[in-house]
């Protein structure tokens, strides 16, 4: 299935979700309802405008509605982790120590150890 079939099939979601007809939709967004007929059909891309519009109508994110595979989260996932143990690599003990307390004292998951 290509990201437009998955892109269509998620934006289809969300307007049943809101028991919009696809008339009503583009009436929200300001396009034709043959527009969103073929995006929900993966016929037809989306521009990035109108997909924050959707987004904003549906109060989702767009991480919510774009496709994206696992092995991309994995590798976004780490990047995002090397580039911060690199950044912490360079601190000294007790700028980490304090980082592990604010960590601590703002995450309900997170316990100091004693």
């Amino acid at each position: 299935m290509s990201n437009a079939q998955i892109l269509g099939q998620r934006i289809r979601f969300y307007r049943k979700m809101y028991a919009l007809t696809q008339k009503e939709l583009a009436a929200a967004i300001g396009v034709a309802p043959l527009y969103i007929a073929n995006i929900e059909q993966g016929r037809k891309g989306i521009s990035l405008d109108k997909l924050i519009e959707l987004c904003k109508w549906f109060n989702v994110s767009l991480s919510d509605i774009l496709p994206m595979e696992e092995q991309d989260n994995q590798q976004v996932k780490e990047k995002w982790i090397s580039e911060i143990v690199e950044s912490l690599s360079v601190l000294e003990p007790a700028q980490v120590g304090f980082l592990k307390m604010m960590i601590c004292s703002t995450s309900p998951y997170m316990v100091p150890k004693i």
